[in-house]
């Protein structure tokens, strides 16, 4: 058995005899060659050996960012910051831990300061103006938590801006709300951006919807046209209910329709006129002919007896009881009646109101492919379509059914309107069919050649 000292001689030997009878490029490239192999593995041992990094929270804030480093150096945990010192990495196990600790020390992004936070160890002497901005930051803190909680928000910072009251309302400012929000890369829908105006404003006394700003991190303001009765949001609701009242008398009139003339061969359009705004009218009725006693005053005097009634002309003379030149009248019975009645017409109120979303008007237009039938030979093979007008008759019966369908009202304004016009498709598909028809008919004619070629072709054997 050859020793180990010898077989390696052998080696170096050959590798000396193989290596001198390279040219020196061929040495250059085999020395370049190993040189490249040796970093390579020197590099993966190191990257085997170094400690990874995982993130620990990503797109910090720069202050939050400095309050999460400050309690990992305190807590003696290990952290990197990635460029741009936005993103805090720990150690891939020390993730949980370093998480759950920063939580009890609540400094977790985007935290904000709340009521808790501020109001957990009260101090004596603060003045009215320090509890104030106390009370203000507190609900920025809580009202910035409560909007990071919708999925499509990553983090938010309120600020509000309320004025101290005042003793006449005319001199008082209305508070006012501005929110910056980081987005996530969907973005926000406008229902949800509703959803955080209504929030804020519900959550502030006094502050209205229409004084809410939002904004996100490209600076685009997202509440534009939204006001205190969420206008923006009424238009979308009156617009998408006049959108589907017009798709169902569409779709009602279309099935009435394709019974009569086919399946796909009408396109129906419906405008419907909406009255949103809600209407009371009152109405009063009298009736003149028809009377009612409303009050009635009857006055009865009546006496028995004698007494004296003065004669002679008027004065002092003509009343003394022993005046001469007169005679006293008598009289035995005195009666007198008043009868007062108030009589009124008969009166009839009516209120009105209407419903939010009336029908004002109805258009509706009807297009009508032409009468489209199948010619068949004898054979019952196809032979294409007939392509053929609605007469003015049936157009008019036509338009009956649509009156029916679509609930049709006279004085109210509607219109319809039915016109026939041949489809575009449908001519496409008649050109196929008589392409079709046309090779059905020369295989026809081909195969009536053949035969008669082979009958002729036997009777002159």
């Amino acid at each position: 058995m050859a020793e180990p000292t010898s077989v390696l001689s052998d080696v170096r030997l050959q590798f000396q005899d193989f290596f001198g009878a390279l040219s020196l490029p061929k040495r250059i490239t085999i020395l370049a060659a190993l040189g490249i192999i040796l970093i390579g593995m020197v590099s993966m041992i190191f990257v085997a050996n170094r400690s990874s990094w995982a993130p620990l929270f990503s797109n910090v804030e720069p202050g939050d960012a400095a309050a999460i480093v400050e309690k990992l150096q305190e807590n003696q945990i290990p952290y990197m910051l990635a460029p741009g010192g936005r993103t805090i990495m720990v150690e891939p196990h020390r993730v949980d831990h370093a998480r759950l600790t920063l939580a009890k020390e609540k400094v977790l992004p985007g935290s904000g300061v709340g009521f808790l936070d501020l109001f957990a160890t009260p101090s004596l002497g603060e003045t009215e103006f320090q509890q104030g901005v106390k009370f203000r930051v507190a609900q920025e803190g809580e009202l910035a938590r409560l909007i990071s909680t919708i999925n499509v928000v990553k983090s938010a910072k309120v600020s509000l801006a309320i004025p101290q009251k005042t003793l006449f309302s005319d001199n008082q400012v209305e508070p006012t709300a501005a929110i910056a929000l980081n987005l996530t890369s969907s973005g926000a829908s406008r229902k949800q951006i509703e959803t955080i105006v209504h929030l804020v404003a519900s959550a502030v006394e006094g502050l209205s919807p229409r004084n809410v700003k939002i904004t996100d991190q490209t600076g685009t303001l997202l509440s534009r046209g939204i006001s205190d009765d969420s206008a923006g949001g009424k238009m979308n609701d009156n617009y998408s209910y006049k959108s589907r009242l017009e798709k169902e008398l569409e779709a009602k009139v279309v099935r009435q329709i394709e019974e009569v003339v086919g399946k796909d061969r009408v396109r129906v359009n419906v405008s419907a006129t909406l009255r949103f705004d809600r209407r009371t009218i009152k109405e009063q009725l009298i009736d003149p002919d028809q009377t009612s006693v409303v009050s009635e005053q009857i006055v009865d005097e009546s006496s028995t007896g004698t007494r004296s009634i003065p004669v002679g002309p008027a004065g002092v003379t003509t009343n003394l009881p022993e005046a001469t030149g007169r005679e006293a009248a008598t009289v035995s019975e005195f009666s007198k009646k008043n009868s007062t009645r108030n009589f009124e017409s008969s009166r009839r109120e009516i209120i009105l109101e209407s419903a939010v979303g009336e029908v004002v008007r109805l258009s509706v237009s009807v297009l009508l492919d032409n009468r489209r039938s199948q010619i068949l030979d004898e054979s019952g093979n196809s032979l294409g379509r007939t392509n053929t007008p609605w007469t003015e008759g049936e157009k008019e019966t036509i338009i009956g059914l649509v009156k029916a369908a679509m609930g049709y009202n006279e004085e109210r304004g509607d219109r319809v309107f039915v016109g026939n016009m041949p489809f575009e498709a449908a001519v496409e598909e008649d050109k196929a069919s008589e392409i079709e028809a046309t090779r059905v008919r020369n295989k026809f004619i081909l195969d009536v050649v053949r035969y008669v070629a082979l009958g002729l072709s036997a009777k002159r054997n």
